[in-house]
């Protein structure tokens, strides 16, 4: 049976996914509307808007310049919070160039060091790589669509976002990243073109490069925003997926985009904490079984911690969630 994760729950914490289903509203939420039918107005930023607020909702109550009515500034953040980032006709056109990418053969140092991040993520230790080649980006609606239609896919879960209806078929999303498919469906896909979901030790150097690097994020070592990932937390960009590619100051020494933040990307591998520790040191591929398959990333409700490249995350093969999706290697 699929399992739906609720987006809160899909935080590094401890290198495990908590796979929670919410049945009813949070007690946050569930006073935030009570709130709102005594009259009362909950505006944590002074923007005048908010739960309750004669205004109208705010979007991120956390910044006075994102609300309803706001012009959006060509700041890869959704400014009016119409759940679109940068739809101002003034702002460019995020470049699309769906080609693959070489990895050159290479010596990966995988990992954290000791007393960073969550103790599956170390020891750091040095693995030698075969060249690949992986997605520029994640998988998108349009290319998951042609493999629906051939035969060789089933469809998402559900063919909406957090925000947005319509959006598995729509046309407007046809480059955003296909969501709430599950570790099967997309291995399936990667199969039917030609590919493979990429090993753990793959997606970690096609983020942080060759050794001697020891990147914390794809682009470097500087904190993350939305100029470089589609993040959440108190400065969220959208709180749903965003187009591929958008970011240019995000990508990887490879020129691999969103390897950090918009969704959760399945690998191959499966989950072992202590894996790390008995690692082959040429082309390691995970353990021979298990019952979690790893995720890498972090997606758009995704703080700092959650977006470094050696973060883990382990799920059931069988989930799905509106902040998860795939790309595949070669």
């Amino acid at each position: 049976m699929s399992t739906i994760v609720s987006v809160s729950t899909l935080l590094c914490v401890g290198g495990v996914l908590a796979g929670v289903i919410l049945l009813r509203p949070s007690p946050a939420v569930s006073a935030s509307a009570a709130l709102g039918q005594s009259g009362g107005c909950s505006d944590q930023d002074g923007d005048g808007y908010g739960n309750g607020c004669a205004a109208g909702v705010d979007c991120n109550d956390s910044d006075a310049t994102i609300h309803p009515g706001q012009i959006e500034s060509c700041n890869s953040r959704d400014d009016d919070c119409n759940g679109l980032v940068d739809d101002n006709p003034s702002c460019p056109v995020p470049a699309y160039e769906p080609t693959r990418v070489r990895i050159q053969l290479s010596d990966l140092m995988m990992g954290s060091p000791a007393n960073v991040g969550a103790a599956d993520e170390r020891p750091l230790h040095r693995v030698r790589l075969s060249a690949f080649t992986i997605d520029r980006y994640e998988v998108t609606n349009e290319r998951y669509l042609r493999c629906v239609q051939a035969g060789a896919c089933s469809n998402p879960v559900l063919t909406s976002s957090v925000k947005r209806k319509d959006y598995f078929t729509a046309a407007a999303f046809a480059h955003y990243p296909t969501v709430f498919v599950n570790w099967q469906q997309a291995e399936a896909f990667c199969r039917w073109e030609g590919g493979r979901l990429p090993s753990e030790a793959e997606w970690e150097l096609a983020a942080r490069g060759p050794a001697p690097s020891v990147r914390v994020y794809p682009w470097g070592d500087t904190a993350p925003d939305c100029l470089k990932a589609n993040m959440g937390g108190s400065a969220s960009c959208v709180g749903d997926t965003d187009v591929v590619g958008r970011r240019a100051l995000g990508v990887s020494v490879w020129g691999v985009s969103d390897l950090a933040g918009n969704v959760w990307e399945w690998t191959n591998d499966w989950y072992d904490p202590k894996y790390y520790q008995k690692s082959p040191d040429t082309n390691p591929k995970g353990p021979s079984d298990g019952s979690l398959r790893v995720m890498r990333g972090g997606c758009f409700v995704s703080g700092a911690d959650s977006l470094r490249v050696a973060c883990r995350k382990a799920e059931l093969p069988a989930t799905w969630a509106p902040n998860v999706g795939f790309r595949c290697a070669y």
